[in-house]
């Protein structure tokens, strides 16, 4: 009996320390610097259109310190002082919140969009707030 409760609370234990390692990985996936490639909404109709290249898309940069680095700003953000990230993993919602604050105008820009991966070098972003009405998704590349 005592062999039987060790063997189930090796069993639990390998087990967890195995799904630990996949949420490390998955949340240490975002890290790097990323391009957009490609982009896509649905028509006018509300059917989905497919992908379309991206010629000399921005990059942005998730750093293991969750500060974020873009090359597009607010049109009305004539500095930055801070822009930060938080992802957040719960089964089927995995979701990168992003926070610029400007030096002038005193603004604070929030973002939040779920994401998802396609093989291990495409991120691909969908807004959630705010929102694209006609639905669209971005695919980014990682470069770096």
């Amino acid at each position: 009996m005592k062999n039987l409760v060790l063997m189930l609370s090796l069993t639990l234990a390998i087990g967890s320390c195995s799904q630990n390692e996949e949420n490390i990985q998955t949340d240490a996936s975002v890290y790097g610097t990323w391009q957009l490639i490609k982009s896509t909404a649905n028509n006018v109709d509300g059917s989905p259109s497919g992908w379309q290249q991206v010629e000399n898309g921005y990059k942005i940069i998730f750093n293991k310190d969750f500060s974020y680095e873009s090359e597009i700003h607010p049109s009305d953000c004539n500095g930055i002082s801070s822009s930060t990230y938080a992802v957040q993993n719960e089964p089927g919602n995995s979701t990168i919140e992003t926070t610029i604050v400007c030096d002038n105008p005193n603004k604070t820009f929030k973002s939040k969009h779920s994401y998802s991966f396609e093989d291990a070098t495409y991120l691909i972003l969908t807004p959630i707030e705010p929102s694209c009405p006609e639905g669209c998704a971005f695919m980014f590349k990682k470069v770096n």
